[in-house]
């Protein structure tokens, strides 16, 4: 199904959303004791006692339990630098899966500034030889330690990545590049849980869009630690970027996704109250996504009443891909009731799915459309779907384009497929179709990667309908 292609680091948020997210979401009493308190909780301090007797024991803790555990390193209620390296080392050799994550969760509640910098680096080593922590274990540890000591955490971290990285820092290549990057984004949400204006100033001097961009995914989930309105505020406080607001939409379906725990009807009436349009839309197509899966007529009659609006462009277009799945004629025949944009999105989705039913009857109705923007959009992806059994077909029909910028998007696509399978043929039909040397370049480049549509992504990104 035709997504947008965002930019290269949400390919990376995306994975990022499930490692994180599971961490940063509290208890039911952590959610009431941050909003009595009008702040974050800690996660410890250097004055923080160790917990008192009364632990459960595992059915394997036969030495004394989590508490004697603590008891052999901790000295005046703290763990010194030295001995929490020890600590990690021996929670690392506990077998039992249970005993292990009571005694890290024990470990992780006495970290201080001081500790802090040796619990992660004993994590990280014992993951080097192959025998220690686990990313989440490194994630939930980057993450704590930024909400005890956000500046330092990144301090020291970015040393680490600089070292690792032969001296390229944050544009160093490679797993330890990456890995250290998504550990900085754990850094930045557990800041952000304890100081959220802090962690957001720090992003905001960062001069390497990318990495802002991923490290501003990082504010966004630390902050929803404490309630999605502080998340939405900030969101709202960032600047355009390049992709045309895609990024930003792309946290709003994150917030939704936590609105959605609440129950869909929660969170279509949180949808509902949201004015902004640069907020509406990615929030709008995320909980559509959910709620056509769970009642397919009800999405449709929710989702229609935004229909008129940008922000729900993508909500249709949501509600179309999944719905065509079924039936891809019932979609043409809702899209013909909606204004202009949105039925170019609904029927692009549609001729998406009827392509792979029965591509002669998705031809033979093609036929018989007047020109418009709703034609050019199911072209489009009738032409790229058809691209990956008759490319040289698809060709034909995607010169058929009325609109400029979509026939060379769609041409481009068409022809990669086809250079990718029959790379003379292709080559004699590029030398005479006019098209920019910026198309060509982007069709002859060597594949990198599975393209599961066939196709190469469209230059610069974004699907022709603004995805």
């Amino acid at each position: 199904m035709k997504r947008s292609a965002l930019i290269p680091v949400l390919l990376l948020t995306a994975g990022l959303a499930f490692g994180l997210g599971w961490i940063l979401k509290p208890s039911q009493g952590d959610q009431g004791k941050n909003t009595e308190a009008g702040g974050s909780k800690s996660v410890g301090s250097a004055s923080r006692s160790i917990r008192p007797a009364g632990v459960i024991r595992s059915s394997s803790d036969g030495k004394g339990g989590v508490e004697e555990f603590l008891s052999r390193y901790a000295s005046g209620g703290t763990i010194s630098p030295e001995d929490m390296t020890s600590a990690i080392e021996q929670m690392r050799k506990e077998n039992d899966p249970i005993l292990r994550r009571k005694l890290f969760t024990e470990l992780l509640e006495n970290l201080t500034p001081e500790n802090a910098k040796a619990a992660y680096v004993a994590l990280q080593s014992g993951r080097r030889r192959g025998r220690g922590a686990g990313d989440d274990e490194l994630r939930l540890m980057a993450h704590a330690w930024g909400r005890i000591d956000g500046p330092g955490a990144i301090k020291a971290l970015t040393e680490m990545r600089t070292e690792r990285d032969g001296g390229e820092g944050d544009r160093g290549r490679g797993r330890g590049g990456e890995r250290g990057g998504i550990e900085l984004v754990s850094v930045l949400s557990g800041w952000a849980t304890a100081d959220g204006r802090a962690a957001a100033d720090y992003v905001s001097g960062v001069e390497d869009e990318r990495e802002k961009s991923m490290l501003s995914f990082g504010v966004v989930r630390g902050m929803m630690v404490n309630g999605v309105n502080e998340a939405m505020a900030y969101v709202s406080s960032l600047p355009q970027t390049e992709d045309g607001g895609r990024t930003q939409n792309w946290y709003m379906s994150t917030i939704a996704s936590e609105m959605l725990e609440e129950g869909l009807d929660s969170a279509k009436a949180w949808v509902d109250t949201i004015n902004d349009p640069n907020l509406r839309g990615g929030a709008l197509s995320r909980v559509a996504e959910s709620a056509v899966r769970d009642d397919l007529e009800s999405a449709v009659e929710w989702v229609t009443q935004y229909a008129g609006d940008e922000a729900g462009q993508r909500a249709v277009n949501r509600v179309a891909n999944e719905w065509a799945e079924e039936d891809p004629q019932a979609v043409l025949t809702w899209a013909d009731s909606l204004p202009d944009a949105a039925k170019a999105e609904a029927y692009g989705e549609a001729f998406e799915e009827w392509t792979r039913q029965d591509a002669t009857a998705a031809g033979d109705f093609l036929t018989g459309m007047e020109p418009s923007a709703a034609r050019d959009s199911a072209v489009e992806e009738f032409s790229t779907t058809l691209s990956r059994e008759e490319p040289a077909t698809a060709i034909q029909w995607a010169e058929t384009i009325a609109d400029a910028e979509m026939r060379t998007d769609a041409l481009t696509q068409v022809a990669r497929s086809w250079f990718y399978r029959d790379r003379e043929a292709a080559s004699q039909w590029i030398e005479t179709s006019g098209l920019p040397q910026e198309s060509v370049e982007a069709i002859t480049a060597e594949r990198r990667g599975f393209d599961g549509r066939g196709g190469g992504g469209r230059p610069g990104g974004g699907s022709p309908r603004g995805r």
